[in-house]
């Protein structure tokens, strides 16, 4: 089966050194492959059918299946569309979802949902596959005239996504250490409603007077300080406070808005954020 392994893929760079060989191509299969791997290379219709139902269709909740052929894709549902002829990848997920790559762009041009229901046959010796999915209904006819490649395989992956550099990193980072904006400083409560909108942070100083203050996770800009000077009166009007202390919290603010903060008896923190990656070898974003 490793024969048929699709012939441009040996050419890609920066592979290992047996990449390039049937026998070292088995190798590392055998060394990093705990699960089936199937692949079938330039199959006729009928094959690719009898193949898809050997290897996909009985666990396709199991498999993820992955075509590279010249196809067309005709889709009814909210709306119409028609693609013609072009070489594209399909993609079948374990989860149901189908998506339509073209060789280049980042989006699809076009896919189905979880929980599609997909099914294969042979019309006029085109590889016919139609995706039927009930809410909403739609349904998408993708005819394949070339297959060039069909990969079989069980994939396994429960990570989760870590983002670093988020507003969310500055606020709990102000929230573990107050004392990043001044010394006293006591927070109370995160997100906390008013009439305006969501405060980031609420808390108070060394001398019992609120304190609001606004996280901006990259440059602060004008329309942030409108922003916190109608939190500030928002918490003046509610708590009858006569004293409202308002603080602009961002990596960079520039002079003007540190002008217009004065103006409205308002304050700012330039903080930086504390990038952390689960990569001891990355010590800053210019490692990339």
């Amino acid at each position: 089966m490793v024969d048929t392994w699709y012939k441009s893929i040996a050419l890609v760079d920066n592979l290992p050194p047996d990449f390039n060989t049937v026998k070292g191509l088995k190798k590392i299969m055998k060394k990093t492959t705990s699960h089936s791997l199937k692949i079938k290379k330039n199959p006729s219709a009928t094959d690719a059918v009898t193949f898809i139902k050997e290897n996909h269709k009985k666990k396709a909740e199991k498999t993820f299946m992955e075509l590279i052929g010249e196809c067309t894709v005709d889709y009814h549902g909210r709306a119409r569309s028609f693609l013609d002829w072009g070489e594209r990848v399909i993609l079948v997920k374990q989860d149901g979802n189908v998506i339509i790559h073209q060789p280049v762009l980042r989006e699809p041009i076009n896919w189905q949902p979880a929980g599609s229901i997909n099914a294969y046959s042979v019309e006029k010796n085109h590889f016919i596959m139609r995706v039927r999915h009930t809410h909403p209904a739609e349904k998408m006819k993708i005819e394949f005239r070339n297959i060039y490649l069909i990969l079989i395989s069980i994939l396994q992956d429960t990570a989760k996504i870590r983002i670093s550099g988020m507003e969310s990193d500055v606020v709990n980072q102000i929230v573990s250490n107050p004392y990043c904006i001044e010394e006293g400083l006591r927070i109370q409560k995160r997100e906390k409603q008013v009439k305006s909108g969501m405060i980031d942070l609420f808390g108070y100083d060394k001398d019992h007077i609120p304190v609001i203050i606004e996280v901006k996770r990259s440059l602060a800009t004008i329309s942030s300080v409108h922003q916190l000077r109608m939190y500030v009166n928002d918490i003046k009007h509610d708590c009858h406070e006569a004293a409202v202390r308002g603080i602009l919290c961002a990596p960079r603010v520039p002079d003007m808005v540190k002008h217009l903060l004065a103006d409205y008896g308002l304050e700012w923190q330039e903080i930086e954020r504390e990038i952390i990656l689960p990569d001891d070898h990355q010590r800053s974003l210019d490692v990339f």
